[in-house]
């Protein structure tokens, strides 16, 4: 099972880059009014969420296409991470904002269990890419074309 969840990490977790960058390039502005209600200025609220979004689209195709396993992997979990961390810190706060992400805001009554929410499914995600880590580069039963896909993995 954890074999199986290994091979299809990339893909799955590369849908959700970019299912999650194309939900904040058509509304932008539920993430961007979450930076703006932590005493962001607007333009840099703006030109954050401009940037997440890019980096997310950019890595979701790195991963769904296989292209650079090794750097998407490691983007990945520095993203999902950082994002777990934003994630946190706004379930800290006594009236947190909807964070905007995924298109899930209002799942919940409360936008802290939201937050919540946001924390156990990225730390769900973090798992899978240690996974899929493990099944491309560690696994000594990979197909040798399973490791030419995920290059230099012998350097991590």
């Amino acid at each position: 099972m954890l074999r199986l969840l290994g091979k299809w990490t990339p893909i799955l977790v590369g849908l959700l880059f970019i299912y999650s960058g194309f939900y904040k390039l058509l509304y932008p502005g539920e993430a961007t009014m979450a930076l703006v209600a932590l005493d962001l200025p607007e333009r840099l609220a703006v030109v954050m969420i401009a940037t997440v979004t890019a980096i997310e689209l950019y890595l979701g195709i790195i991963l769904l296409f296989k292209l650079d396993l090794k750097f998407g992997w490691w983007a990945a979990t520095g993203v999902m991470f950082a994002f777990t961390l934003f994630l946190w810190y706004l379930s800290t706060l006594a009236n947190p904002p909807a964070c905007g992400c995924l298109g899930l805001s209002g799942l919940f009554k409360s936008n802290r269990a939201d937050a919540l929410f946001g924390v156990g499914r990225n730390v769900a995600i973090l798992w899978l890419l240690k996974f899929a880590y493990d099944y491309y580069c560690k696994s000594s039963a990979a197909p040798k074309a399973v490791a030419a896909a995920a290059p230099g993995c012998s350097t991590l």
